[in-house]
Protein backbone atom coordinates (compact mmCIF):
# COMPACT_ATOMS: atom_id res chain seq x y z
CA UNK A 1 0.00 0.00 0.00
CA UNK A 2 1.42 3.34 -1.03
CA UNK A 3 0.96 6.21 1.42
CA UNK A 4 -2.21 8.18 0.87
CA UNK A 5 -3.77 10.73 3.19
CA UNK A 6 -7.13 8.93 2.90
CA UNK A 7 -6.24 5.71 4.68
CA UNK A 8 -7.71 4.04 7.72
CA UNK A 9 -5.60 2.59 10.52
CA UNK A 10 -8.26 -0.07 11.02
CA UNK A 11 -6.99 -2.39 8.33
CA UNK A 12 -5.34 -5.77 7.95
CA UNK A 13 -3.44 -4.39 4.95
CA UNK A 14 -0.38 -3.54 7.04
CA UNK A 15 0.06 -7.12 8.26
CA UNK A 16 0.13 -8.39 4.69
CA UNK A 17 2.71 -5.86 3.49
CA UNK A 18 6.34 -6.78 2.94
CA UNK A 19 9.26 -5.01 4.61
CA UNK A 20 9.96 -2.73 1.65
CA UNK A 21 6.31 -1.78 1.26
CA UNK A 22 6.06 -0.96 4.99
CA UNK A 23 9.22 1.12 4.79
CA UNK A 24 7.87 2.99 1.78
CA UNK A 25 4.55 3.70 3.54
CA UNK A 26 6.30 5.07 6.64
CA UNK A 27 8.67 7.19 4.56
CA UNK A 28 5.70 8.57 2.61
CA UNK A 29 3.88 9.38 5.84
CA UNK A 30 6.87 11.21 7.31
CA UNK A 31 7.68 13.01 4.06
CA UNK A 32 4.09 14.24 3.66
CA UNK A 33 3.52 15.12 7.32
CA UNK A 34 4.70 18.77 7.07
CA UNK A 35 2.52 19.37 4.01
CA UNK A 36 -0.52 17.72 5.61
CA UNK A 37 -0.02 19.85 8.73
CA UNK A 38 0.23 23.03 6.65
CA UNK A 39 -2.95 22.11 4.77
CA UNK A 40 -4.76 21.36 8.04
CA UNK A 41 -3.70 24.63 9.64
CA UNK A 42 -4.79 26.59 6.56
CA UNK A 43 -8.15 24.78 6.47
CA UNK A 44 -8.80 25.64 10.12
CA UNK A 45 -7.77 29.29 9.66
CA UNK A 46 -10.02 29.63 6.61
CA UNK A 47 -13.06 28.52 8.61
CA UNK A 48 -15.13 31.41 10.01
CA UNK A 49 -14.68 31.58 13.76
CA UNK A 50 -11.32 29.80 13.71
CA UNK A 51 -9.14 32.44 12.05
CA UNK A 52 -7.32 33.17 15.33
CA UNK A 53 -6.55 29.55 16.23
CA UNK A 54 -3.06 29.35 17.66
CA UNK A 55 -1.56 26.41 15.80
CA UNK A 56 1.42 26.33 18.15
CA UNK A 57 1.40 22.57 18.83
CA UNK A 58 0.56 23.16 22.49
CA UNK A 59 -1.79 20.77 24.30
CA UNK A 60 -4.22 23.70 24.58
CA UNK A 61 -4.36 23.98 20.77
CA UNK A 62 -6.03 20.55 20.72
CA UNK A 63 -9.14 22.08 22.33
CA UNK A 64 -9.91 24.30 19.34
CA UNK A 65 -8.75 21.68 16.82
CA UNK A 66 -11.10 19.16 18.46
CA UNK A 67 -14.01 21.60 18.15
CA UNK A 68 -13.21 22.32 14.51
CA UNK A 69 -12.78 18.65 13.58
CA UNK A 70 -15.94 17.67 15.46
CA UNK A 71 -17.90 20.31 13.53
CA UNK A 72 -16.62 18.90 10.20
CA UNK A 73 -17.55 15.34 11.19
CA UNK A 74 -20.92 16.38 12.65
CA UNK A 75 -21.84 18.22 9.45
CA UNK A 76 -21.04 15.10 7.41
CA UNK A 77 -22.86 12.80 9.84
CA UNK A 78 -26.03 14.88 9.62
CA UNK A 79 -26.13 14.42 5.87
CA UNK A 80 -25.65 10.66 6.14
CA UNK A 81 -28.76 8.54 6.53
CA UNK A 82 -27.38 6.31 9.28
CA UNK A 83 -24.28 7.85 10.87
CA UNK A 84 -23.80 4.87 13.18
CA UNK A 85 -22.98 2.48 10.35
CA UNK A 86 -21.67 4.77 7.64
CA UNK A 87 -18.09 4.63 6.44
CA UNK A 88 -15.92 7.71 6.61
CA UNK A 89 -15.53 9.50 3.29
CA UNK A 90 -12.06 9.88 1.79
CA UNK A 91 -12.16 13.55 2.81
CA UNK A 92 -12.95 12.60 6.42
CA UNK A 93 -10.20 9.96 6.41
CA UNK A 94 -7.71 12.54 5.12
CA UNK A 95 -8.81 14.99 7.81
CA UNK A 96 -8.41 12.29 10.46
CA UNK A 97 -4.90 11.53 9.19
CA UNK A 98 -3.97 15.24 9.34
CA UNK A 99 -5.55 15.70 12.78
CA UNK A 100 -3.70 12.58 13.93
CA UNK A 101 -0.44 14.00 12.61
CA UNK A 102 -1.07 17.24 14.51
CA UNK A 103 -1.99 15.30 17.67
CA UNK A 104 1.23 13.31 17.36
CA UNK A 105 3.31 16.43 16.80
CA UNK A 106 1.83 17.99 19.95
CA UNK A 107 3.09 14.97 21.88
CA UNK A 108 6.55 14.95 20.28
CA UNK A 109 7.14 18.70 20.56
CA UNK A 110 6.09 18.81 24.21
CA UNK A 111 7.84 15.63 25.36
CA UNK A 112 11.47 15.30 24.25
CA UNK A 113 11.55 11.58 25.10
CA UNK A 114 8.84 10.82 22.53
CA UNK A 115 9.34 10.33 18.81
CA UNK A 116 7.72 8.97 15.67
CA UNK A 117 8.48 5.31 14.94
CA UNK A 118 7.09 2.56 12.77
CA UNK A 119 5.63 -0.21 14.91
CA UNK A 120 7.35 -3.48 14.09
CA UNK A 121 7.33 -6.85 15.77
CA UNK A 122 4.21 -8.96 15.95
CA UNK A 123 1.95 -8.68 12.91
CA UNK A 124 -1.03 -9.33 15.18
CA UNK A 125 -0.59 -5.93 16.84
CA UNK A 126 -3.39 -3.56 15.82
CA UNK A 127 -0.94 -0.87 14.75
CA UNK A 128 1.69 -3.11 13.17
CA UNK A 129 3.58 -1.28 10.42
CA UNK A 130 1.94 2.06 11.17
CA UNK A 131 3.45 5.33 12.40
CA UNK A 132 3.23 5.54 16.18
CA UNK A 133 4.53 7.81 18.92
CA UNK A 134 6.52 6.20 21.71
CA UNK A 135 9.49 6.41 24.03
CA UNK A 136 11.80 3.66 22.78
CA UNK A 137 8.86 1.39 22.01
CA UNK A 138 7.13 1.88 25.36
CA UNK A 139 3.37 2.43 25.20
CA UNK A 140 3.20 3.07 21.44
CA UNK A 141 0.23 5.20 20.46
CA UNK A 142 -1.08 5.58 16.92
CA UNK A 143 -2.25 9.20 16.66
CA UNK A 144 -4.10 8.54 13.40
CA UNK A 145 -6.06 5.78 15.14
CA UNK A 146 -6.87 8.24 17.96
CA UNK A 147 -8.21 10.77 15.44
CA UNK A 148 -10.24 8.09 13.61
CA UNK A 149 -11.76 6.89 16.89
CA UNK A 150 -12.55 10.49 17.82
CA UNK A 151 -14.25 11.05 14.45
CA UNK A 152 -16.28 7.84 14.82
CA UNK A 153 -17.38 8.91 18.30
CA UNK A 154 -18.44 12.33 17.05
CA UNK A 155 -20.35 10.77 14.13
CA UNK A 156 -22.30 8.37 16.35
CA UNK A 157 -22.83 10.93 19.13
CA UNK A 158 -20.88 9.04 21.79
CA UNK A 159 -18.03 11.59 22.07
CA UNK A 160 -17.85 15.36 22.55
CA UNK A 161 -15.42 17.83 20.97
CA UNK A 162 -13.32 18.01 24.15
CA UNK A 163 -12.49 14.31 23.95
CA UNK A 164 -9.45 14.86 21.71
CA UNK A 165 -7.69 16.92 24.41
CA UNK A 166 -8.91 14.60 27.19
CA UNK A 167 -7.38 11.63 25.38
CA UNK A 168 -4.08 13.48 25.03
CA UNK A 169 -4.02 14.45 28.72
CA UNK A 170 -4.74 10.87 29.77
CA UNK A 171 -1.96 9.55 27.51
CA UNK A 172 0.50 12.03 29.01
CA UNK A 173 -0.38 10.83 32.53
CA UNK A 174 0.43 7.27 31.49
CA UNK A 175 3.88 8.07 30.13
CA UNK A 176 5.08 10.23 33.01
Amino acid sequence: MTFTTAYTPVSAAFASMGAQELKSFYEGFMLNKPYCLDDLIQAVWQTPGYEQWSADFSPESLDVLGEWFAARISDSAQTAKDAAVRDMSDEEKALAVAVGMYYGEVAVRNNPQLGWHQLKGNKKQADYGQPVISDSGKLPTNPVRVAHAFASGIADGSKAAGRLRETYDYWMQLIR
